[in-house]
């Protein structure tokens, strides 16, 4: 007759403590649920901040030209008020003057010194003021833009730009021919109408460069606030492939099968010994 030596089921040997798997360069575990993403990129500077649109080159050159006109204008329609030339004569013997002329846009004036004078209208003065009020409608379509939005806004507006040119160079001109009658007897000086329009030339001259290399530059449509950009997700280091490399896909599985498998009891007890 046997019995037992121990009521209840046989316990078997007792299993080992599970050993941890060693660690492989370059590959990380698997990310838990609700714990951050170990690959996550460090955001850059600025992150989430809107980024403010550069500046557009082509509404900039129109302002530039825009502004250059209206000084432009301005010049030309103050130096038509002022002296353009003034011409003196004077006797072979002394030299004391007796005749002088004196050009404005708006006049001619000539006669004796101390003694009547006689003056006459000239129409230059029409010009400049043509040619500054066009200049005017030219910057105003600069400076609000439509320039770009009307169909004949960038002719109209280097139409203006070359008008207030061409009004200025050609009573400048009128005014340095009356140099040419100079000799022994005769002597002429540029006024400050001159000199003023000198400058309004130079405006003009300058605004139908930028005006003209602005038509061709079209506005930049610049979009809104920049989006951050999300960062790229690295590939998985559990993912498939044979070979074996860290961080390529087959490395998990392959660490995972190169892992000692651990004991485990049998599936039935031994048999008790007979007495």
């Amino acid at each position: 007759m046997t019995e037992p030596t121990q009521s209840g089921p046989y316990a078997g040997q007792p299993a080992p403590p599970p050993q941890p798997m060693a660690s492989v360069p370059g590959w990380a575990p698997p990310p838990q649920q609700g714990a951050s993403y170990p690959y996550a990129a460090t955001p850059p500077v600025g992150h989430g901040r809107p980024a403010s649109p550069p500046g557009d080159p082509a509404a900039a050159s129109d302002r530039t030209s825009g502004a250059l006109l209206i000084l432009g204008a301005l010049l030309a329609v103050g130096s038509s008020f002022a002296t353009l030339d003034k011409s003196v004569q004077y006797l072979d013997e002394g030299r004391e003057p007796v005749y002088e002329t004196v050009a404005k846009a708006w006049s001619y004036t000539s006669g004796d010194i101390g003694g009547e004078t006689e003056s006459v209208t000239q129409f230059s003065g029409l010009l400049l003021l043509f040619g500054a009020l066009a200049a005017v409608a030219a910057a105003v379509l600069l400076l609000t833009g439509r320039s770009r939005r009307l169909p004949l806004g960038p002719a109209l507006a280097v139409g203006g730009a070359v008008l207030l040119l061409g009004t200025t160079l050609s009573v400048l001109t009128e005014a340095f021919n009356d140099t040419q009658w100079d000799g022994d007897g005769r002597t002429t000086t540029f006024g400050a109408g001159f000199y003023l329009l000198a400058v309004a030339f130079l405006l003009a001259l300058g605004a139908t460069v930028t005006t003209v290399l602005g038509t061709r530059r079209p506005a930049t449509a610049f979009p809104g606030p920049g989006q951050p950009s999300q960062p790229s997700q690295p590939s998985q280091p559990w993912q498939a492939a044979p070979g074996g490399v860290p961080g390529t896909p087959g490395a998990y599985g392959a660490q995972a099968a190169a892992q000692p498998t651990p004991p485990f009891p049998p599936t039935q007890p031994p048999a008790p010994p007979t007495a």
